[in-house]
């Protein structure tokens, strides 16, 4: 397990080139939260946070202060109009609570639910497989905490999913987000613009991450925000139709 930092999280300075900047001309990102590495073509997110949740149905608002990220993790199984803890891919853990999810099935555009995410007692953990992964979702409920499943492209320094450079659907070009772990930090990682899904992955492994787990993206689905140190909420992409068939969110709380 990784243990978090209680205060706020300073920017991980990558090995590679990595300078702090606007998204665009009038959005300005300061460097506790993004950084843009250059060279790689990534953007690299570093919350500060204190303890984070998986928050179901409805996605955080920006008025909650101690917010200071929140992105879709789990898929959302269909495009459903009201909410259901049963049409998110894969059980789940939302404060503490566990929750059955739906199946979810190896498709021409996903591999399937092979990893795991949970965060508790102040500690996260990667997992990869199915009986680990569900063994640390009952952990994660029993201690209070969260987790949830999703398709692991890193474990302990190994890309996963080879086969995807086979199949055009499993490698399209689009852009691509993990949470990622690299030296004890926890990061969310976007490619900067869209790129193929190898490519994706390999940038991650030059960048040398230890475990990286796939989130929910596409038009709508990566609609997400953080806060700057100085208050200010940045959208990191906007809503689309499809954003509110979204269902679950990755959430990082930052409290005094």
């Amino acid at each position: 397990m990784g243990r978090i930092t209680l205060a706020a999280i300073t920017l991980l300075m990558l090995t590679t080139t990595c300078t702090p900047q606007a998204e665009t001309s009038t959005e300005q990102a300061t460097a506790d939260v993004l950084c843009i590495d250059t060279t790689l073509r990534l953007k690299v997110f570093s919350p500060p946070y204190t303890h984070i949740d998986l928050r179901c149905a409805t996605m955080p608002d920006t008025s909650e202060t101690n917010v200071t990220l929140c992105a879709e993790a789990a898929f959302t199984h269909e495009l459903l109009d009201t909410f259901s803890h049963t049409n998110i891919d894969g059980n789940h853990v939302s404060q503490g609570q566990w929750h059955q999810g739906a199946t979810c099935i190896e498709t021409p555009d996903r591999v399937g639910n092979t990893g795991a995410f949970v965060w508790y007692d102040g500690q996260y953990e990667f997992l990869y497989g199915e009986e680990a992964s569900e063994t640390a979702l009952l952990r994660a409920a029993q201690h209070g905490g969260m987790g949830f499943r999703q398709e692991m492209v890193v474990h302990n320094h190994q890309y996963l999913n080879p086969t995807r450079a086979t199949c055009t659907k499993y490698n399209r070009v689009e852009t691509y987000r993990v949470l990622a772990q690299k030296a004890d930090r926890l990061l969310i990682i976007e490619s900067l613009e869209p790129t193929t899904f190898t490519d994706f992955a390999r940038r991650l492994m030059t960048m040398n991450v230890d475990h990286a787990i796939y989130m929910d993206m596409g038009a709508g689905w990566n609609h997400s925000w953080y806060r700057t140190a100085d208050g200010t909420v940045h959208e990191i992409h906007p809503a689309d139709t499809k954003s509110r068939y979204c269902t679950n969110w990755i959430t990082f709380y930052n409290n005094p």
